[in-house]
């Protein structure tokens, strides 16, 4: 009789869930029945291009940071973390619906602008059907729900899917998310305790309260809450402002961009070619 390692077991399992997630994501009710739903699975060496584009961007959002820091902490330690990539083209409406829940009139005048205008931001592209994002969301939370079925710790995360799509992969979908799976264990995307050492605790409160400002906010009756960043917040109590960057802070999120475009030239050829190899152009 085999006797197997329970470790070594649990970390060969996250593949055979990873599968059985995609079958998932492809089984989610649809409400218009025209996602194109695309979909692998990334494992091994062929995740250190998404880790470079991590590396090159997360200076400017500490989100990115925090993903980065786990993501990075587990492959330093030759710790295998399968990431499913889910996919789709959300910017052509094809359904003739014309409900207006994207600004415009009709779906034909939507299409015209997306063709016009298409573009992406650092994580997704656009304008987008909102309909086809709906559909899209059903998808990953069946993924999702699949794994936590198996009570597999994993997050949805659209920085995973952002790096993944500047990387090259998925190259015909506007938008990705990205789920990395494992290691076995509770919480290890959500607690984030590999995250404790990369910065030190004002940072990291800091960054906290920059990211998720509404977990501090005073009552919002007076249409001008305070945000209670110290304890006695009270006295020289503190507000959120709307303005612009300065231009040091245009000119870093800038520079910092274009780094991330230089990693993106020397990563994208390297990606491009599996597909090559697999007659799949991505157009």
């Amino acid at each position: 009789m085999a006797r197997i390692d329970g470790q070594e077991a649990a970390g060969e399992a996250m593949m055979d869930v990873a599968r059985l997630a995609v079958a998932a994501a492809y089984r989610s009710p649809q409400l218009t029945g025209r996602l194109e739903l695309k979909t692998e699975i990334v494992t091994g060496e062929d995740i250190a291009p998404i880790v470079e584009v991590f590396e090159a961007a997360h200076p400017i959002s500490p989100v990115m940071y925090f993903d980065y820091q786990t993501l990075k902490y587990y492959l330093d330690r030759g710790i295998s973390i399968p990431i499913i990539l889910l996919g789709a083209d959300l910017t052509r409406a094809e359904m003739g619906w014309d409900c207006g829940a994207c600004g415009h009139e009709s779906c034909g005048k939507f299409n015209a602008f997306a063709k016009k205008h298409k573009s992406r931001s650092l994580l997704w592209g656009g304008p987008s059907c909102n309909w086809k994002v709906l559909d899209f969301g059903a998808a990953c939370d069946f993924a999702c729900a699949a794994l936590a079925q198996y009570r597999i710790d994993a997050r949805a995360m659209g920085t995973v899917g952002g790096a993944a799509s500047i990387a090259g992969f998925l190259p015909d979908c506007s938008a990705v998310i990205g789920i990395p799976i494992g290691p076995p264990g509770d919480m290890k995307w959500f607690s984030r305790a590999t995250n404790v050492d990369t910065a030190d605790y004002e940072m990291h409160r800091e960054w906290t309260m920059r990211t998720s400002p509404t977990n501090w906010q005073a009552f919002p009756g007076s249409t001008k809450p305070c945000i209670k960043t110290r304890d006695d917040w009270w006295n020289n109590m503190e507000y959120v402002k709307w303005e612009p960057f300065s231009a040091e802070e245009q000119k870093f999120v800038d520079a910092t961009l274009g780094k991330v475009m230089e990693v993106a030239g020397k990563v994208a050829p390297q990606v491009a070619a599996w597909y090559k190899k697999k007659g799949k152009s991505g157009k």
